[in-house]
């Protein structure tokens, strides 16, 4: 029978996409990365697509190798029971590619919508140097700690957490510019002891270097200073008795929000412990007593399960257990009664909560499997009020559903999750708190408060309003964040860029009308939380994928609103609106906007080689405002830019090849304009070199390249980069400085470095001299050296320079790919010393300049009438004639490499190349 359905899937399959209809033709809205991928996609209403179609679309639309598989994780029906959503995990070569996930969205059985990211490297090697072991060494050094969690065999015994054995995966590494490269990595879970820590860490399968960390333990607030050095020892946990235990309501004292009832278990007739087993997998909360051992947690105890002030309200601040309690009780009330989830995981997971963790701890974490709260000093009182527990179980509910890495945006809108739920559970379980700010039970200090989702800019810790705008701290290597690192820059800003999806979430609950730090005049309406809530869980679970950025939760979290309410609906508007109130996207339009932006104008070509040109252009103009320009070569779309950048390079042209460009421009509706003007070019017929790049340039690359006028501070990620339309002259037998400036994010390694140049023009760096500046590996900065131009070689005109900068060994082959570093191609245009010669003698004859735009100057001490003959690279003759005044008018050439061939009026000929620009 199953293979039976298996066979009628295939068919509905096929008859889906017959008669040239694919599953692109069936597409109503598509949504790409800056990077071309696609990340959301919205089917038409009369499409019929089913789960049977799924692997041809993902072929058809997602454009899959054959070495890539997207395998189902799960497939579930969300809280309203109308949907059902499907979870994929992209792998290559059958090894899991590290946040490469997608989402096929159905209603009623057929397929609405798909989004997600994936992420695509052919260059990707799968064998592995270092073994796991040696792998998991490594991850362990760069901890250091003195003592580990898998040592503690009492928190082994009452906890899922094992020794991690390291699990082959590949990691995205960041190449700048929304490009990646895929590396070959060991995934550790590396949950440390003393100090407490834990993160994912990601070791180099080929080189063993740490690739990234990932924090797994979340703070409710910046990581501060002394955290990381926080003593913890290893003990069992205390015994409890096991005599009838019996579940009973007891009345609690609690420092924060007065008094309440709690479920508690009756241990024997005069011992109630403060352990809840009613809701899933139970709610327990320990006392650490100022200790920091997890498994040496002992329980509270009452002896009449009233458990009052003048008990508890003491100096060892004990009454805050109640809150820490009665706040996870009802975080995790909030999240089953709302969606039906039972604990953080939907699998009803016991919830532990530790209080009075360590001395003067001003902070409360989650740490993957458990809550840690401090008691604070000077700063705050003991972090357990309902908003810090609701926050912190937050975090536990996007660790296994989004799991949004903790760093940069993703990181952010983890953080600002956690508080959206914070304040919706406050509102309901809690109604007379206030719901919009964050650690207002807690802090001591004036404004006493940590954070506002309605005012974002005030309390302790100000945070932007708006997407880059006031208090917007750096989150990319381009902002000026190049590594995230949780003491130094908080992850590249997570606990404070949360401010805009807090603020977000604020007013599509309530409505607010203004005007944001980038000039945008809003006025929202808001929705109420109860809906607001639903979006938000809806986004949060079954559309963010863990690398999610702000523009995929205003694309994502639109959709999301359209399902729960219908396109149009005044909560779908609210939705679009309350992200364009925060600077994420336009605004939603009743009448729709379909006024094109004004074409761009005086597009030129400039700079080109025989594999890229540089097209620069005049921006469009829109009311609303340019999202983006569209390149097209040859009358096909070839590339993207974004709406504020007027110049690009487009590269993997063919050499010797003519192609015609123009542009238009597209605001924020999808209103395209009309063309530009058209340029043509004709790339230079220079060899094709092999390809050479860098698995990783995170913790290196090259900075600044200086030779001769070129002076390149080239400060992108990727691994290798085409500076081949940079060029400068040359002349034979002549010594030129050079100096390559490297970059460091964190630790200074040795570097080496290799400068090649293809001196014979013949398409490689393996003649003689070609290997033209080599150093050792060292720690210099800059590094200097010199680059002297062979006499041997009779070639003159543009030529190949390649720069490689290597982790530690000096590389000894121009081509393949380098673990660590970065590689760069400029062009050197070699002259004849003759030619450059300022004293010209009576029979010699030069030209300049070279390249020439139009005019070419003969240099000679021969008066009189030249002839002339021109010829390209074919050797055809496409201009000829006389000069009396020592000048050769070029301009209607065609751009390309010529030979001219003059002869004087004595007859003797002098022929040389040079390059029409």
């Amino acid at each position: 029978m199953k293979k039976q359905l298996l066979t009628l899937g295939i068919l509905g399959m096929l008859l889906s996409f017959t008669d040239s209809v694919s599953a692109q033709d069936l597409v109503k809205q598509r949504i790409t990365n800056a990077n071309g991928g696609v990340s959301l996609v919205v089917f038409n209403d009369n499409s019929n697509l089913n789960e049977s179609s799924v692997k041809t679309i993902f072929q058809d639309i997602l454009k899959l190798r054959p070495t890539e598989e997207l395998r189902l994780l799960k497939s579930e029906k969300d809280f309203t029971g109308k949907f059902t959503d499907a979870k994929y995990q992209l792998y290559q070569n059958n090894i899991k590619v590290e946040g490469g996930i997608y989402f096929m969205h159905y209603q009623n059985g057929k397929l609405i919508s798909m989004n997600g990211e994936i992420f695509q490297d052919d260059k990707t090697s799968s064998t592995p140097v270092l073994s796991s072991n040696a792998a998991f060494q490594q991850a362990v050094k760069s901890v250091g700690a003195e003592k580990y969690m898998w040592e503690d065999a009492a928190y082994i015994a009452e906890n899922t957490y094992k020794k991690p054995a390291g699990e082959l995966v590949y990691m995205p590494v960041s190449q700048g510019a929304d490009k990646y490269s895929l590396v070959l990595a060991y995934k550790f879970d590396i949950y440390a002891a003393q100090p407490l820590s834990r993160d994912y860490i990601f070791v180099d399968a080929t080189e063993g270097r740490i690739i990234a960390v990932d924090p797994i333990l979340k703070h409710a607030q910046k990581k501060q200073d002394n955290d990381e050095n926080l003593p913890i020892s290893v003990a069992p946990f205390a015994e409890t008795s096991k005599n009838f235990p019996t579940l009973v309501l007891g009345t609690a004292d609690t420092r924060y929000s007065g008094t309440k009832t709690i479920q508690t278990t009756m241990v024997t007739a005069v011992k109630y412990t403060l352990n809840d087993t009613t809701r899933g997998g139970g709610v327990r909360t320990y006392n650490l007593k100022k200790g920091t051992t997890l498994s040496a947690g002992v329980d509270f105890e009452d002896n009449d399960n009233n458990w009052t002030a003048a008990e508890f309200d003491n100096a060892a601040f004990d009454d805050a257990a109640l809150d820490a309690h009665l706040g996870v009780e009802n975080t995790y009330d909030y999240f089953f009664t709302t969606f039906g989830r039972n604990s953080y995981d939907g699998l009803g997971t016991l919830l532990r909560s530790y209080v009075h963790y360590s001395n003067a701890y001003e902070n409360a974490g989650w740490t993957g499997s458990e809550m840690v709260y401090g008691d604070g000093a000077s700063t705050f009182k003991p972090l357990t009020a309902f908003d810090v527990t609701a926050h912190e179980l937050g975090h536990g509910v996007c660790s296994s559903s989004a799991a949004l890495i903790y760093s940069r945006e993703s990181g952010a809108m983890n953080e600002g999750l956690s508080d959206i739920w914070a304040a919706a559970a406050e509102f309901k379980y809690a109604p007379t708190k206030q719901t919009w700010l964050i650690g207002e039970d807690i802090t001591k200090v004036s404004p006493f408060y940590l954070r506002s989702m309605s005012n974002p800019k005030s309390g302790l810790s100000p945070q932007p309003d708006t997407y880059h705008g006031i208090n917007w701290k750096p989150a990319t290597v381009e902002e000026g964040c190049a590594v995230p690192n949780s003491n130094s820059n908080d992850n590249c800003g997570v606990h404070y860029n949360s401010g805009v999806l807090n603020h977000w979430f604020y007013i599509l609950s309530v409505g607010k009308a203004g005007t944001n730090d980038i000039g945008s005049i809003y006025n929202v309406t808001g929705i109420t939380i109860a809906k607001a809530e639903k979006i938000v869980y809806r986004l949060e679970t079954t559309y963010l994928t863990p690398s999610s950025n702000y523009k995929n939760a205003r694309d994502f979290g639109i959709q999301a609103a359209k399902d729960l309410y219908g396109v149009g609906s005044p909560e779908a508007i609210a939705t679009q609106d309350a992200f364009y109130a925060v600077g994420i996207g336009p605004k939603y339009l009743s009448i729709p906007d379909t006024t094109a932006p004004t074409a761009p104008t005086s597009l030129v070509a400039t700079n080109t080689t025989g594999v890229q040109t540089k097209l620069t252009w005049n921006a469009s103009t829109d009311t609303n405002g340019i999202d983006r320009y569209i390149i097209y070569k040859d009358g096909t779309e070839t590339a993207t830019v974004a709406g504020n950048i007027t110049t690009t390079i487009i590269a993997g042209l063919s050499t010797n090849t003519t192609y015609n460009f123009y542009i238009k421009a597209v605001d924020p509706y999808d209103n395209f304009s009309v063309a530009s003007n058209t340029v043509s070019i004709t790339t230079l017929n220079t060899p094709a070199y092999c390809v050479a790049s860098s698995s990783s340039t995170a913790d290196e690359r090259i900075k600044r390249v200086q030779f001769g006028t070129i002076d390149n501070p080239s400060t992108s990620l990727a691994g290798y980069e085409d500076f081949s339309y940079l060029t400068t002259d040359v002349t034979k037998e002549s010594t030129y400085p050079i100096t390559i400036t490297p970059e460091w994010t964190t630790t200074i390694y040795n570097e080496a470095y290799v400068v090649f140049v293809d001196w014979n023009n013949d398409g490689d760096f393996l003649d003689e001299g070609e290997t033209a500046f080599t150093k050792v590996g060292s720690k210099d900065n800059p590094a200097v050296g010199s680059i002297t131009v062979p006499a041997t070689y009779t070639y003159t005109g543009p030529v190949r320079m390649r720069v490689i900068m290597r982790f530690s060994t000096t590389p000894t082959t121009a081509c393949g790919t380098i673990p660590y570093g970065q590689i760069e191609d400029y062009t050197l245009n070699v002259k004849d010393k003759i030619l450059a010669a300022s004293n010209v003698n009576n029979t010699s004859t030069a030209i300049y300049p070279n390249p020439v735009k139009d005019i070419i100057n003969i240099l000679s001490k021969v008066s009189g009438e030249f002839s002339y003959k021109i010829f390209n690279t074919a050797g055809q003759i496409v201009n000829n004639g006389t000069s009396a005044d020592k000048k050769v008018n070029v301009q209607k050439l065609s751009v390309g490499t010529y030979i001219i061939e003059l002869t004087d009026k004595t007859g003797n000929k002098m022929t040389n190349k040079f390059i029409k620009k």
